[in-house]
């Protein structure tokens, strides 16, 4: 599949590959081996991301797809802030061993709305009230959401915590269903 694929709407497979930082920084190909990848950010396109622009205007995404190599790059960063086993970015790639690096399938992006830089809690509101998807990470009002589309939907919202001295982020609050609406209601951060 050719990097300017359409895959929805408002995205292409260039946009969900070449958004990260250290891919930008490393010049790192960063594309999907296993086809399912591709279904995968197909599905989250169509699914989550086109009906999030279409509610609020355009969006830049800031993490996208995750090769085995990119995750390799950004884990020597101080603070690499990934946990490739658990957050859907490398969708269903495999480690060198042939095994699936995230078990949970899927895939995930993180991202702002353009419009809404300093809302993310507001958008993270409206995602758990009218969309499906299986995981949101939220880190705050002015950080970038994470969100994944798979195969569990399970709906579920974690709220990151973030050290103010070390930037080391830890899970705090979570929820699935109407306790994540609530907890999402009332954010303070």
């Amino acid at each position: 599949m050719q990097s300017h694929t359409k895959l929805s709407k408002y995205f292409t497979l260039e946009d969900l590959l070449y958004c990260s930082q250290t891919q930008a920084k490393q010049k790192l190909t960063n594309t999907p081996k296993q086809q399912a990848s591709f279904k995968a950010l197909q599905q989250l396109a169509i699914n989550v991301l086109d009906p999030i622009v279409e509610q609020f205007g355009s969006i830049t995404l800031t993490y996208g797809f995750c090769s085995a190599e990119l995750a390799r790059a950004i884990s020597k960063n101080k603070n690499p802030h990934i946990a490739p086993n658990l957050d859907q970015h490398t969708s269903h790639e495999l480690n060198n061993k042939g095994n699936v690096i995230c078990t949970r399938l899927g895939a995930a992006v993180d991202f702002f709305v353009d419009a809404m830089p300093n809302q993310v809690d507001e958008v993270a509101q409206w995602i758990a009230e009218n969309l499906k998807f299986d995981r949101m990470y939220y880190y705050g009002k002015s950080r970038p959401l994470h969100i994944s589309y798979g195969p569990e939907m399970s709906q579920f919202v974690q709220l990151m915590n973030t050290n103010r001295v070390t930037g080391r982020r830890t899970p705090g609050k979570r929820g699935v269903g109407d306790k994540a609406h609530t907890m999402l209601k009332q954010l303070n951060f």
